[in-house]
């Protein structure tokens, strides 16, 4: 009577185990929930990096009036021909006091020419600006699948090992009777063993997984972060077409920021040689200066005003600016080829993307409506084959296992195209959350 009490209790856990263990108790993750994108946003407004780049933004922003504007003009103060030994002022008809102020005026251009350099500057921060948030927001989908991929796992495999807790009673109990060889729980207790250590193994991803979430989102690695289950019915069931190919390649090519960065770079270094070229042409000086003069030997002498006109000869600019506008001709190739070798990466991102997350469809289709039935239903008929002799222990435990690693892989699956999917996203799509 005990060992059929056993049998009965083993039947109803494993019939349990090969039914669906998704969509009861706690939430599952389907495409589109709403913790992914309170985390992105968390991590775009606490993340040390973005921080960073915005502060660079703003600095390569207000470095663009300065640019554009002149020199600071030179005042200069001074006296000339005191009388010595003891400086009297007003002791010779040549003594005078001088105000003189000064300003340089670059050649006409030149000023623009800068401010552009500039204000191309400015515009690649912003765009790599975008392209650290994008990142961000991809690096904080592939940690938050990953750690959702984690927790789902380890509560599968806890349902699995009290399938095989029960597995090794229930052989024991067998073997105890003579109704059974040694051998049935020496390998239910193998395979006991054999899954605490994937245990193991999945609470070091769960843990590595968490301190992801957590450095993005500048948190210590240990703080709590709400994780929906994954349920690759659920996932599979919101799946939606993509676009062609060529469509997302081209969506890509005109609305990443990390192209705008590269544009913005052949922008600067063809304004530099524009700057470098008006570094040639003279730049002007004008000087003003009044000279008062002290009533000396009873005669009140006339003040003097005077006025000039001064012009920098660039006589050395073969040497400097030439050489200089030819550095920056080169710099301007190289940016256009770093431009058309982004351009080939990108594209290439997004085919391998989207070349991923259509697999990952079809993998997960196959498992959900075709591995996964066939499995359970395996398992089902299995333990019925065992119930009444007709099937060994060992192969009740093989298909079990089967099953248990095909919930696994469905898992795994499930939560990769999560992950792909945002990232295709990310490299399309404007700047939004997932």
């Amino acid at each position: 009577m005990q060992v059929r009490q056993l049998i009965l209790a083993a039947s109803s856990l494993v019939i349990a185990g090969a039914s669906p263990a998704f969509g009861q108790g706690s939430p599952v993750s389907v495409v589109g929930d709403s913790t992914l994108p309170s985390l992105v946003a968390e991590a775009l407004a606490r993340n040390p990096t973005v921080a960073q780049r915005q502060a660079a933004v703003r600095a390569a922003t207000l470095r663009i009036r300065p640019a554009g504007t002149l020199p600071d003009p030179m005042l200069t103060l001074g006296v000339m021909d005191l009388v010595l030994p003891h400086f009297q002022f007003n002791q010779s008809d040549f003594t005078e006091a001088d105000v003189e102020l000064s300003q340089e005026i670059p050649w006409p251009g030149a000023l623009g020419a800068r401010s552009g350099v500039v204000r191309g500057a400015a515009a690649g921060a912003r765009a790599e600006e975008g392209t650290l948030r994008r990142d961000v927001t991809t690096a904080m989908a592939v940690a938050y699948y990953r750690l959702g991929y984690a927790m789902t796992a380890l509560e599968t495999l806890r349902h699995q090992r009290d399938l095989l807790d029960a597995a090794v009673q229930l052989s024991t109990t067998r073997y105890a009777t003579g109704a059974a060889p040694q051998s049935d729980p020496l390998q239910a207790k193998l395979a006991r063993d054999r899954l605490r250590s994937e245990e193991f193994a999945l609470e070091c991803e769960r843990v590595a997984a968490l301190a992801a979430v957590n450095a993005l989102r500048n948190r210590a690695p240990g703080a709590t972060v709400p994780v929906i289950r994954i349920d690759p019915a659920a996932v599979h069931a919101g799946v939606v077409p993509q676009l062609a190919t060529d469509s997302l390649v081209a969506l890509a090519l005109a609305t990443h920021p990390r192209l705008a960065a590269r544009r913005a770079a052949v922008d600067v270094a063809t304004r530099t040689i524009q700057v470098e070229r008006l570094g040639a042409r003279p730049d002007f000086t004008l000087t003003l200066r009044y000279g008062y003069r002290p009533r000396a030997f009873n005669f009140n002498f006339p003040d003097f005003f005077s006025a000039f006109v001064g012009l920098r000869l660039p006589v050395w600019a073969w040497r400097k600016q030439h050489r200089l506008a030819d550095a920056a001709r080169v710099d301007s190739t190289g940016a256009a080829a770093s431009l058309r070798d982004t351009e080939l990466q990108l594209s290439r991102e997004v085919t391998e993307t989207a070349a991923r997350v259509q697999a990952s469809q079809q993998r997960l289709a196959l498992l959900v409506d075709g591995v996964l039935p066939n499995a359970r239903g395996t398992v089902e008929s299995v333990l019925r084959s065992y119930q009444v002799g007709r099937a060994e222990f060992l192969t009740l435990l093989s298909v079990e296992d089967a099953r248990y690693r095909a919930e696994l892989e469905a898992v795994a699956v499930a939560a990769d195209y999560q992950s792909q999917l945002v990232m295709l996203r990310q490299l399309t799509a404007g700047e939004t959350q997932p």
